[in-house]
């Protein structure tokens, strides 16, 4: 029971943070400089067309207004046409064509980075100040401090002045290939039920790049992370006393340490998502890749206001669900978290 309402609390809590967010992203949307409204109309428009098409767009009312109209729409699903980038086209038309890419690259590099995370620090811990420990602790001190897409630029750098090029230099796949058949929206999976082996392998080539950047960043944090904790955990009594039991040292480091350990990577994990996000917005748009994030900064150069505004609400989606899922997992865990 306590942990059902611990769950319901955390589900109220995430509502609220999201409406939130839209409130925010309404207000900084309409605060930014420029004015989309010319862009939108021919260059032969007179400034009566512009004062018509103000209206058109609801953009003559008040501020309070037009949010108030906002939030109405948004209940009853309507987010609105874009303005400047597809020119009437609903908003989560342009979205859902974007989206599935950059979740895909996102999974792949959280993914990752949790499963070598969660092990170099098993390792580093089992072998406290020795070599091993000392070459996982030198690496995350380098890496924790370059951004992922300067990790990316670096790797373009290599391609373009070496002659070592391995992997392609932008794109998420080789100009004059087709695109998959269109049927789970996931091109990794699409590929290998359509049998198109070779554009899944040609993905997965150009993937390589991007993904390496996002996983370096996480990877790192959560690799100290469980790290300490595990050299906490293992200073404590019923680790002693499983050792003198005669219990091997990697079942107790597995079944025991590991576990007790893993409640703070899982929590650096969910907190990694908005820096993850952070990091496709700059790879997408360095890298040439057509996600979210390179939509994201279009709509903000072209004053696009309904795109950002779904933009946002998708990370915001993304992150606090993620949030919430590794809330109820710590607390399905640890059972003294839904007791507070």
């Amino acid at each position: 029971m306590k942990l059902f309402k611990y769950i319901l609390k955390r589900i109220l809590i995430s509502f609220a943070s999201i409406l939130g967010v839209i409130t925010i992203a309404f207000f900084i949307t309409r605060a930014l400089p420029g004015d989309p409204i010319w862009d939108r109309l021919p260059q032969w428009a007179t400034y009566q067309d512009y004062l018509e098409e103000v209206a058109y767009l609801g953009f003559d009312k008040p501020i309070h207004i037009q949010y108030l109209i906002f939030m109405k729409n948004i209940l009853i699903g309507n987010w609105g046409l874009s303005l400047t980038i597809a020119l009437k086209t609903p908003v989560w038309d342009i979205i859902f064509a974007q989206l599935p890419r950059t979740l895909e690259i996102m999974f792949i590099s959280m993914s990752i980075a949790i499963f070598f995370g969660l092990r170099l620090g098993k390792i580093s811990a089992a072998n406290y100040k020795k070599s091993k420990d000392t070459i996982i602790r030198i690496f995350t001190y380098i890496m924790i401090s370059i951004p992922s897409f300067v990790v990316l630029i670096f790797i373009m750098q290599l391609y373009v002045h070496t002659p070592f090029r391995i992997f392609p230099l932008y794109g998420y796949k080789t100009p004059g290939y087709p695109e998959p058949p269109i049927i789970t929206h996931i091109r990794l999976i699409d590929t290998l039920i359509s049998g198109k082996l070779y554009l899944f392998f040609d993905y997965v080539w150009h993937l390589i790049v991007p993904v390496s950047a996002l996983t370096i960043v996480q990877l790192v944090v959560i690799v100290q992370q469980t790290r300490g904790k595990m050299l906490e955990v293992l200073q404590k009594d019923y680790i002693n006393t499983a050792i003198a039991k005669g219990c091997r040292k990697k079942d107790v480091l597995k079944r025991h340490a590991l576990k007790n350990a893993a409640t703070p990577a899982i929590i650096v994990s969910s907190m990694g998502f908005p820096i993850v996000l952070g990091g496709m917005i700059a790879i997408e748009r360095i890298y040439n890749m057509q996600g979210l994030g390179a939509l994201f900064f279009l709509a903000i150069e072209s004053l696009d206001y309904p795109v950002i505004v779904a933009c946002i609400y998708v990370f915001a989606i993304v992150v606090i669900i993620f949030n919430l899922i590794a809330d109820i997992f710590v607390a399905i865990i640890d059972p003294r978290v839904k007791l507070k």
